[in-house]
């Protein structure tokens, strides 16, 4: 495996990995970097390690120095023609009358292009908008169309937990979210209930999912039949945050009880599905549950 460094190009940007060479580089060191179209001022932000083929995108480019103090100022140049060039296309899409809308700007550090970010309801035709723009700058324009998640990580705000949004602060790349997530979590089935100011479902909805090599082995489904110090019960809800579990009982009351305090009960899945339907009942000799004392369930913290 390689060792590399990572080091992103903005305020929570992508992480990208370079060759770190024979630099002992630390945590915020401002670094030049080789560049598709020249060299690139970044920062650094994981310090060397080593990381998996499949993670590195060939070919694997290098840091060629440290950033001295003429790439500081050249960089706060840069970062001002950004500024005008985001007010010059934002003046040009509203005298072209596009039905777009910009949200950032990206100058290159050398001087040589600059790439709009814009979102918009459909394929736009932004050829006029490129030539007119590169005639005022003289340089290479791009305009990159973007996504609602990419709009709400340029342009921070609040979410519903009451702080700010997670892509502004410190996702730096998006994973899929499904509503099947939100449905392992028993949240209720509406999409404005969880729901970013995206309008996409919220990014945490995955923080909560344990991976499936990290389950808890033996944790109690949906559906199974359980021993309680109440009795047997069917398992309605799990909550495995709080080792939680919601449980019907026999007399059909609903109760909650710790895992910790319950076991399997063997020979059924589910009595009143199975074909022991009396199943831990004083009809049902064959199927002894186990007693609230010695759970076959592993026992949790």
């Amino acid at each position: 495996m390689p060792i590399v460094v990572g080091i992103d190009f903005k305020r929570v940007g992508k992480l990208c990995y370079f060759d770190p060479g024979e630099f002992k580089l630390k945590v915020h060191d401002a670094v030049l970097v080789e560049g598709e179209r020249g060299p690139e001022f970044g920062v650094v932000q994981h310090t060397a390690r080593a990381v998996p083929d499949s993670e590195i995108v060939a070919p694997l480019k290098r840091v060629v120095r440290y950033a001295t103090e003429d790439d500081f100022a050249k960089r706060e140049r840069n970062e001002r023609r950004q500024a005008e060039a985001y007010v010059l296309c934002q003046q040009k899409i509203r005298e072209l009358d596009l039905p777009m809308k910009l949200i950032e700007s990206e100058w290159s550090f050398e001087s040589d292009q600059v790439t709009f970010h814009f979102v918009a309801e459909g394929r736009i035709d932004f050829r006029q908008l490129v030539r007119e723009i590169a005639g005022v700058l003289h340089m290479r324009v791009q305009m990159h169309q973007v996504g609602a998640r990419d709009h709400a990580k340029v342009i921070p705000g609040i979410g519903p937990c009451g702080r700010p949004t997670c892509c502004s602060t410190f996702l730096r790349e998006f994973q899929p979210v499904s509503i099947k997530m939100a449905k392992g979590q028993n949240l209720s089935l509406n999409p404005s209930k969880f729901s970013g100011l995206c309008g996409k479902l919220m990014c945490c909805l995955r923080y909560e999912l344990e991976p499936e090599e990290t389950k808890t082995p033996g944790l109690p489904q949906v559906g199974m039949v359980v021993m309680t110090p109440m009795g047997p019960a069917k398992v309605e809800e799990v909550n495995a945050i709080q080792q939680m579990l919601t449980v019907q009982l026999e007399t059909q009351a609903f109760v909650e009880v710790r895992l910790k305090d319950v076991g399997e009960v063997p020979g059924c899945v589910d009595h009143t599905e199975g074909d022991c339907a009396g199943c831990a009942s004083a009809a049902a000799a064959s199927c002894t549950p186990p007693t609230p004392s010695g759970p076959s369930l592993p026992m949790m913290a």
